[in-house]
């Protein structure tokens, strides 16, 4: 029903994914009209109805199923790529938590993904066969934004122990026809490896007897990672003040770098503000960490310097090979 075509970006976008948004939005307060449920449950039944091309519910009378095709048939023929349908998802994911009374720290806004891709694509210019690992998912928008952001040939995975999250994951990713590795369980216990880069972004969390769980994400998941791998971090800007020992530190130095801190804009976020780490797998000897602060994207001329300063970082530190 839905032709997901990746990168096309068309002046037609907002459009489509306003359709994309108003049918499944149409079809949530149509069954819910008729059979009550949680948001997310109608959410369910209308993807699975999408996918199948047909109204599932068969204790419907035809009269509501005839309804219920008419709403899906808007569909029909539209040439809609997966950005739209993404971001339709994204929206109608941050609708639903907000009905649910759930924060949204399940969903990474696009201008964080998009330059999480752009690092990506600076660390890997030539296009190759990747794994990426985001181990604390969500509902996988973060991967599905490098899915349609990134030229390279990816196999994602992701980690998820919320059930809720994992089905509502699969149906989004079936939806945009995107192939993508779920593992429902705890991060903690997962055991994957043989990644190129992980990815996350981590919500607010406090200390806990057993630690500060940003830190065990990123030791345990530093395992997951190739030799030389990469692992690229949305981490709040109190990130390193947990660690009054300096014992995640010391483990950390052990069997990686921090080879690069970017200060996100003081725009991005309503409360508390993040930056975006970057760490290595393995040594980084003499080299020089990519430190700087992103002005606002309201300043095109100054974010265009700082942008020199990191393409001129990647010049020297990366792509150089001698």
């Amino acid at each position: 029903m839905l032709n997901g075509d990746k990168m096309a970006y068309e002046d037609k976008t907002e459009s489509n994914m306003e359709l994309v948004f108003d049918v499944i939005s149409e079809s949530i307060e149509f069954l819910f009209d008729r059979i009550k449920g949680d948001f997310f449950t109608l959410y369910g039944l209308t993807i699975k109805n999408i996918l199948a091309n047909s109204v599932l519910q068969e204790e419907f009378s035809e009269e509501d199923k005839k309804e219920l095709t008419k709403i899906y048939e808007k569909l029909e023929g539209k040439d809609i790529s997966t950005e739209d349908i993404r971001k339709a998802i994204q929206s109608l994911m941050l609708r639903g938590l907000q009905e649910v009374k759930m924060n949204n720290g399940g969903i990474t806004p696009d201008t964080i993904g998009m330059l999480f891709a752009y690092f990506i694509s600076k660390f890997d210019p030539v296009s190759r066969k990747v794994k990426i690992l985001d181990p604390i998912a969500g509902f996988g928008n973060l991967l599905f934004t490098l899915e349609n952001h990134l030229s390279l040939d990816m196999d994602l995975y992701a980690i998820e122990h919320n059930q809720a999250l994992v089905n509502t994951m699969k149906l989004n990713a079936d939806l945009m026809d995107i192939n993508i590795n779920i593992y429902f369980q705890d991060t903690l216990n997962s055991n994957v490896t043989d990644m190129d880069y992980v990815v996350c972004d981590f919500d607010y969390y406090d200390p806990i007897e057993s630690g500060y769980f940003p830190y065990n994400v990123v030791l345990h998941h530093m395992q997951s990672l190739k030799e030389n791998g990469y692992m690229i971090c949305c981490i709040p800007d109190d990130f390193f003040n947990f660690d009054g020992d300096g014992q995640f530190k010391k483990s950390l130095v052990e069997n990686g770098s921090i080879v690069g801190l970017i200060e996100l804009p003081d725009e991005f976020f309503k409360q508390q503000k993040k930056s975006i780490l970057i760490i290595k797998k393995g040594q980084f000897d003499n080299k020089k960490c990519l430190m700087v602060k992103l002005p606002s994207f309201d300043d095109p001329k100054e974010f265009n310097n700082v942008l020199v300063q990191i393409e001129m970082w990647f010049d020297e530190n990366i792509n150089n090979k001698n």
